[in-house]
């Protein structure tokens, strides 16, 4: 047996109180009661120091009760067959994991690195394996265990100094979760591989600023006898103050304005600040003074122009310079037309046109106009090419659905409402499908069975947003479909009948709402979803995301060439770079980039993340809390491994065993059995002391009452 705190033994020299306490119990003397002590000879007492121990039973209880404690926290287990596991030999596996963010740009900040980094290779041995992992938005290997195992044992060291000295700071963002997951998963590997070392350690060399992102740490599984050690590079000077764009572009229909977000991190000194906007290649307008508390952020507007499209804004008052630029690009105003096949005017609130139009209002990034074709003339080819939707909400004859039908199975997308039931051959000429229309009855019908992973209706997936029993039909039509037809149907009403169905037609699709949303037919114009909705409709028809313009760094800057075509991009640096229409450009700096494509040029502005000012320390804690094995970096010989494996082992078995609770059960029963059998003895010898329950005068205790009441 052995004991997992065997100090708490000592306790079981408290045996010697019951012991003292038996050795020096008083006797009581008994009193006898003699007629006259006259005719006796006085003798001397004779004095003796003899001690003996009464009651066996009770002090062996006694004692084995305070033996019993003692030894339940002294927390025994038995070690059986347990041997201790290998914990392998000296050599060591440490990864270098090294920040390269843009934060790292700092003042001072890049030396601490070398200089710790250098302090770390000079503690590797012969018998140590070393990788070296960089790190900003993802992060990368710069030298393997695997790799370093080739070199040469006298080169490993120079050539990872000299791949040390090549690194530098970039401008991404940080993401400090997915390095160390992906660090602790190069240990998981070579443990996997049986290559595992006695001491596993990855060396976080980081200013670990709040800033960064900890995606992925939170219920993580690290590889056992890893520890993370992190040495901070802390910067000649504390604060920072950063700007980062933002664009509004619901202020006006007929303006867009410019918004700068501008953070001071909570440690700064600083409060008050200067910025102005400069549009590229014209004149700096005027200073604007922002006042701004550590640790909070303010908002910066300015009205732009929709002549500039690309601004400039500078952040002046703060000594860390990586972040006090933000480029911005305002997105062209683009110019969208739907052809309308119907014949009402715009004007008509009876009329589907009238809220069909007023679904798009006007902004400063798009202007819809809905075109009426083919109300005196014939519909052509080039009309509908212009359009990315065109929508039909009547009849059509012969010759206009034929145009129609073949723009449609070119690639274009159509929305037909069936506003009567007259419209069966129209729809049947349209989708290749032959269908029956006729009208349904019934005083009003609901939307049910809605496809809400459709694009149309994404946007409406959201609990809060995908009741749609609001809205009343009042009139609509059934449109009976073929048996194996393989039109979608992606809404219907409570009847069962279709509500919207969309049919592929060659390259192209068709939508079909079998009723209209003017006040006739249903609700629906007048709901709160049907603008989205919409919207919604020309964005599917459309199939393209509208353009994006502002970027980060580290993200993939889509090609804008025509198929076929290659592209030039330029650099902010002033570099170019030929690209291929179906390659991306990664965005390594902040600035301005401009491709050139099929004799169009687009620009497109690059920032840092906002989050990389907010460059105040992040308490260790935070590591700790999601579950990151902090280590103290503090090097341990063999035998201090050996005796940490043994000292774990020993606490697993115990708490698996859990002796100690049999010893506290054992003393309880000892304490009981030493209560009743003391309570026993106790009245044994009073019983045998006064047999007949006599008082100090010799007489019986009853007969008390009554002499009492004699002398009274």
């Amino acid at each position: 047996m052995s004991f997992l705190a065997p100090w708490f033994l000592l306790g079981g020299l408290a045996i010697a109180g019951p012991i003292l306490f038996h050795l020096i119990r008083r006797v009581t003397r008994d009193r006898v009661l003699f007629s006259s002590t006259r005719f006796l000879r006085p003798v001397a007492p004779k004095v003796t120091r003899r001690r003996r121990i009464q009651h066996w039973i009770l002090l062996l209880l006694r004692c084995a009760c305070i033996l019993l404690i003692a030894l339940a926290f002294a927390r025994p287990f038995l070690r059986g067959n347990a041997v201790l596991p290998p914990i392998g030999n000296e050599a060591r596996q440490i990864l270098l994991l090294v920040d390269t963010s843009a934060s790292m740009q700092r003042d001072g900040v890049w030396d601490r690195v070398r200089a710790v980094a250098t302090a770390q290779l000079s503690r590797v041995s012969a018998s140590d394996e070393l990788a070296i992992v960089t790190f900003d938005r993802e992060p990368r290997t710069v030298l393997s265990f695997e790799e370093w195992k080739t070199l040469p044992v006298e080169q490993r060291e120079g050539i990872a100094r000299e791949r040390l000295s090549s690194l530098e700071p970039g401008w991404k963002g940080t993401r400090l979760g997915p390095a160390l997951t992906f660090s602790a998963e190069q240990f998981r590997a070579l443990a996997l591989a049986g290559n595992a070392a006695s001491q596993r350690e990855i060396v976080l060399i980081s200013d670990l600023q709040e800033g960064g992102r900890l995606d992925g740490l939170q219920g993580y599984d690290w590889p056992a006898g890893m520890n993370v050690v992190v040495e901070t590079a802390a910067p000649r000077r504390v604060g920072n103050a950063g700007i980062a764009p933002m664009l509004d572009n619901r202020q006006s229909p007929d303006a867009m304005t410019t918004a700068a977000r501008l953070v001071n991190s909570r440690d700064s000194s600083g409060e008050r600040f200067r910025v102005h906007w400069k549009a590229s290649g014209g004149n700096t307008s005027e200073w604007i003074e922002a006042y701004v508390p550590p640790g909070q952020i303010r908002t910066l507007t300015r009205p732009s122009s929709n002549a500039v499209r690309q601004l400039e804004v500078e952040l002046a008052g703060d000594p860390e310079i990586f972040d006090n630029r933000a480029w911005f690009v305002l997105p062209e105003a683009q110019h969208v037309r739907i052809a309308w096949l119907g014949v009402e005017g715009a004007t008509d609130p009876d009329k589907l046109r009238f809220y069909f139009e007023r679904a798009f209002p006007a902004t400063a990034r798009e202007r819809v106009e809905v075109a009426a074709v083919g109300n005196n003339e014939p519909v052509t080819r080039e009309q509908l090419d212009e359009s990315p939707l065109v929508v039909v909400p009547r009849s059509l004859n012969a010759a206009e659905t034929g145009v129609v039908r073949e723009w449609l199975a070119n690639g274009g997308s159509g929305l037909l409402v069936l506003t009567d039931d007259q419209m069966g051959e129209t729809v049947s000429a349209l989708s290749g499908v032959a269908a029956r229309v006729s009208e349904a009855s019934g005083n009003y019908s609901l939307l049910s069975g809605i496809n809400f992973s459709h694009p149309l209706f994404v946007p409406f997936a959201d609990p809060r947003f995908s009741d749609f029993t609001r809205i009343h039909f009042w009139k609509h039509r059934r449109l009976d479909l073929p048996a194996g037809s393989t039109a979608r149907v992606l809404a219907k009403f409570d009847d069962e009948s279709p509500a919207l169905i969309e049919f592929t037609v060659g390259k192209g699709a068709l939508l079909v709402w079998t009723s209209g949303w003017n006040p006739a037919d249903s609700q629906l114009a007048v709901a709160s979803k049907f603008a989205p909705l919409m919207q919604t409709t020309l964005a599917w028809a459309r199939a393209v995301a509208p353009s994006r313009h502002q970027f980060i760094t580290g993200d993939a800057i889509p090609s804008p060439a025509p198929a076929g075509n290659p592209v030039q991009w330029r650099l902010p640096n002033g570099k170019t770079e030929t690209g291929t229409p179906e390659s991306s450009l990664i965005a390594e700096v902040p600035g301005f980039y401009s491709a050139t494509a099929g004799g169009k040029d687009r620009v497109f502005a690059v920032n840092l993340p906002a989050d990389e000012s907010r460059t105040a320390p992040m308490p260790l804690d935070v590591l700790a809390r999601l579950g990151v094995p902090m280590g103290s970096g503090v090097e341990m010989t063999l035998a201090q491994r050996r005796a940490r494996v043994l000292s774990t082992q020993r606490a697993e078995l115990e708490n698996e065993q859990k002796l100690w609770r049999w010893c506290l059960v054992g003393a309880l029963g000892m304490i009981l059995t030493e209560s009743l059998l003391s309570g026993w003895l106790a009245r044994r010898e009073s019983r045998a002391h006064n047999p007949a329950n006599l008082t100090p005068t010799g007489k019986p205790a009853e007969s008390t009452p009554a002499r009492q009441e004699e002398f009274a």
